[in-house]
């Protein structure tokens, strides 16, 4: 009985004599591959956020070069309109207008650019006037004058467009034909659109209740000698009976949406412009959009901050909940 007590734990003494070395050696790889794998994992790791770092300085580096060289473009572009021989005849007027297609197809929506249309234009009239003056102009350089008013009005609308084009991912647009013979005999109202409009719902914003607004929209005369058209524009807000608006104004070929446009509670706009514009036919269109979608130059007061932070934080208290 002892023996074969003996005999086996003799078996097992040889089975701990051989396996000693056997976990020695695994335990030596388990080591070696816990480091291997993590110094793989910590290099993998650390190359990714080298990427990401890399990636952010070259995007940051863009950014400031791109900013950098709209500020150098701009200031260039402006000063032909600000400097003090700004109406110096050795200035052309071709000069001017494809310095305003620079400032209009890169900066328009940062700033204003309705005043400097209007100069460029007011310029090209004063041309127009001086040659029908003097008998010695030709008929080619009337020609050239109305192609020169023509390229200055093919610009603002396709500002408007792009404009436009932006604004209604956010948006809404209603566009309306007008007649510009009707006016012919004088101001008369013609109805153009009576929409009761509400933007989409905003997904950060799920307890809110998105308001619904009337729009009524009226032209109501037409100054053929600014190509100009006269909108009268009411709002009702059907959903918290507040922010009725009712104005009449003016609006021609430069006067862009992101810009000139009205507030309205809960941080929305609303513009009225010339989409298309012809000798007897104008397009006016209705944009109703988000504040934020509005140019830089239009920020957001503080009340309305105010009021989006408090919605803002509902919802995500919402969320948890």
């Amino acid at each position: 009985m002892d023996g074969d007590k003996h005999r086996e734990k003799d078996r097992w003494d040889k089975f701990a004599i051989v396996l000693r070395p056997v976990g020695g050696i695994l335990t030596a790889l388990a080591v070696a591959g816990v480091g291997f794998f993590g110094s793989q994992y910590l290099e993998s790791r650390q190359a990714a956020e080298t990427n990401v770092r890399l990636y952010a300085q070259l995007m940051s580096s863009r950014e400031q070069a791109d900013s950098d060289l709209r500020k150098e473009m701009f200031n260039s572009i402006i000063k032909a309109f600000l400097s003090r021989d700004s109406d110096s005849k050795e200035r052309s007027i071709e000069d001017e207008i494809l310095a305003l297609e620079l400032l209009a197809y890169n900066f328009h929506n940062v700033i204003d650019l309705g005043p400097l249309f209007k100069h460029v234009e007011h310029r090209i009239h004063v041309a127009a006037s001086e040659t029908f003056a003097a008998a010695s102009k030709s008929d080619a350089v009337l020609a050239r004058e109305r192609a020169l008013e023509k390229r200055l009005q093919d610009v603002a609308l396709e500002v408007i467009g792009k404009q436009i084009a932006t604004l209604r991912e956010g948006g809404i647009v209603v566009s309306r034909g007008v007649d510009l013979k009707e006016f012919a005999g004088g101001p008369k109202v013609v109805s153009l659109a009576s929409e009761n409009l509400r933007l989409a719902q905003n997904e950060s914003e799920p307890g809110e209740v998105e308001a619904e607004r009337l729009f009524i929209l009226e032209a109501n005369d037409f100054d053929k000698a600014r190509r100009q058209v006269r909108i009268r524009l009411a709002i009702h807000n059907l959903t918290a009976k507040e922010d009725i608006v009712d104005v009449n104004f003016w609006v021609g070929a430069f006067d862009f949406p992101m810009i000139d446009n009205t507030r309205l509670s809960g941080g929305r706009r609303a513009a009225v412009v010339l989409s298309n514009l012809g000798k007897e036919y104008a397009e006016v269109s209705l944009v109703y959009f988000p504040g934020s979608r509005a140019s830089l130059k239009e920020k957001p007061y503080y009340d309305e901050v105010l009021d989006e932070l408090v919605r803002t934080g509902k919802a995500l208290r919402e969320a948890r909940e």
